[in-house]
C-alpha cells in the first residue's frame, strides 16, 4: 500500500496521467486541426510537479515534439510549430547547401524565433517569423592561392541563393581547415559581390 501511494506521489496517478493525456490531445487537435498521438507522458515530481509528454502528428510520426504544462502557470504549451518550421528550414536550406557544397564535412541550419509565439496557423511560412543561422564545415579543404577564388565564389553564390529565397539570415559561416568566413546579419545585407565577400575570409587557428 505504501509503495502504491509513493508511486502516485512521484509518478502521478493513473487517473492524472490519463486525464492529462486526453487534455494534451484535445489541446493539440483544437489548436492545429490535426490528429495527434501522445507518445509518452510523465509526471515531474522533483522539478515542476507538472505533467509533460512527447507527441507527434498522426501523419508525421518522425517529427516528435514536446507538449506539457508550464511550470509557473500550469497552462499547456507545445513545440510543434518550432519542430515543423525547423524541419522545413533544414529541408529548404539544406538542398541549397548540398548544391554548392556537396563536399561538406557537415552543415547546420538553425532557427531563431521571437520571444512571443506568433499567432498565425502552423502552415504560415517560417520566413515570416524566424531568422536563420547557416553554418557549413569543410574540414577536408585547405584554402590556398589555387582554390581561394573558387571557394569564395561558391560561398557567395550560396549566400545569394539563400537570400533570393527571401530567407532572413541572422548568421552565415563557413569553416575550412585553415580559414573561416563568418558573417553577421548586418554584413550579410551589405554583400553584393565576390570581392566584398572575400574581405571576410580570415586565418583560422584551431
Amino acid at each position: 500500500m505504501l509503495a502504491l501511494l509513493l508511486s502516485f506521489v512521484f509518478l502521478g496517478s493513473p487517473w492524472g496521467i490519463w486525464t492529462n493525456k486526453q487534455a494534451f490531445e484535445v489541446y493539440l487537435e483544437e489548436k492545429y486541426e490535426e490528429d495527434f498521438v501522445i507518445e509518452e507522458i510523465s509526471f515531474d515530481f522533483f522539478n515542476t510537479r507538472k505533467y509533460h509528454a512527447y507527441a507527434y502528428a498522426a501523419d508525421k510520426p518522425d517529427l516528435v515534439f514536446y507538449v506539457g504544462q508550464n511550470r509557473y502557470t500550469s497552462k499547456t504549451e507545445d513545440g510543434y510549430r518550432f519542430e515543423v518550421w525547423s524541419f522545413e528550414a533544414k529541408e529548404e536550406v539544406g538542398q541549397i547547401v548540398e548544391e554548392y557544397f556537396p563536399d561538406h564535412s557537415n552543415y547546420g541550419v538553425n532557427l531563431i524565433f521571437p520571444e512571443t509565439e506568433p499567432k498565425e496557423f502552423i502552415l504560415a511560412d517560417y520566413k515570416k517569423h524566424a531568422t536563420v543561422e547557416v553554418g557549413v564545415s569543410l574540414d577536408n579543404i585547405r584554402v590556398n592561392s589555387e582554390n581561394s577564388e573558387t571557394e569564395i565564389e561558391r560561398a557567395f553564390f550560396l549566400l545569394q541563393e539563400i537570400k533570393a529565397k527571401e530567407i532572413l539570415l541572422q548568421h552565415f559561416g563557413i569553416s575550412y581547415q585553415n580559414r573561416t568566413l563568418q558573417l553577421q546579419k548586418e554584413d550579410i545585407q551589405s554583400i553584393n559581390s565576390v570581392e566584398e565577400m572575400e574581405k571576410f575570409l580570415r586565418e583560422y587557428n584551431r
